[in-house]
């Protein structure tokens, strides 16, 4: 698919607020934060003190925003950050954190603080959604101007720490949605074309040879 045979739109055209509207409305719930994420920090309380950092405006009830941050903190050392759930779709990143957390983070605390956020794109994660509700993409907006408030509350959070950040692990996973149904949405917002990908099967790092 391109995004001239997306159906919201005009090809070639942006997005404006009625484009978005109509995108938001089309999104259906389709599983639980609450039950898939929230219910399960409760186990990470012996090594871990849980903190909520934030909620979405959308619904703050249903969408705060937790982190979990190791018991043994000493500002003498370095922190590992963890984050899952920059994109809601992206279910091993989310779940991967929370079994990390559960399993094996503590195996780390004797030399390091581990700060670990599970799940930043709460609505996205119960829609199965790359975006937020506003047609953002959170893990573009990691800046001051962005107006997406997953990122921006964890920004505003990560400022708080005094420890240098020795290390930052985003969790992602790439699926064939992407292809799919995500970058026709993204050429559809955005008024551009989109060349189809060949998805990859499999588990990879990323780093930057320049920035290590």
């Amino acid at each position: 698919m391109n995004h001239a045979e997306y159906p919201i739109g005009t090809p070639g055209k942006k997005w404006g607020e009625v484009e978005k509207t109509e995108w938001f409305s089309r999104q259906i719930i389709k599983r639980s934060y609450a039950d898939e994420v929230l219910a399960r920090l409760p186990q990470l309380k012996e090594h871990f003190e849980l903190e909520q950092y934030g909620a979405l405006s959308l619904d703050p009830k249903r969408y705060p925003l937790f982190l979990a941050k190791s018991k043994t903190w000493d500002s003498a050392k370095p922190v590992v950050l963890v984050t899952g759930g920059v994109h809601g779709y992206e279910t091993s990143g989310v779940q991967g954190a929370i079994r990390f957390a559960a399993s094996r983070a503590k195996d780390f605390t004797d030399s390091f603080n581990v700060l670990l956020a599970p799940c930043i794109s709460p609505w996205a994660y119960e829609t199965i959604n790359r975006w937020n509700p506003l047609a953002i993409d959170p893990n573009r907006s990691f800046k001051a101007e962005s107006g997406c408030e997953e990122a921006l509350s964890l920004m505003a959070c990560v400022e708080q720490i005094t420890a240098m950040i020795h290390m930052h692990i985003d969790l992602h996973e790439t699926t064939d949605t992407d292809d799919s149904e995500f970058r026709p949405a993204l050429a559809a917002r955005d008024g551009i074309t989109q060349d189809k990908l060949s998805i990859p099967d499999g588990f990879y790092l990323v780093g930057d040879s320049q920035r290590p």
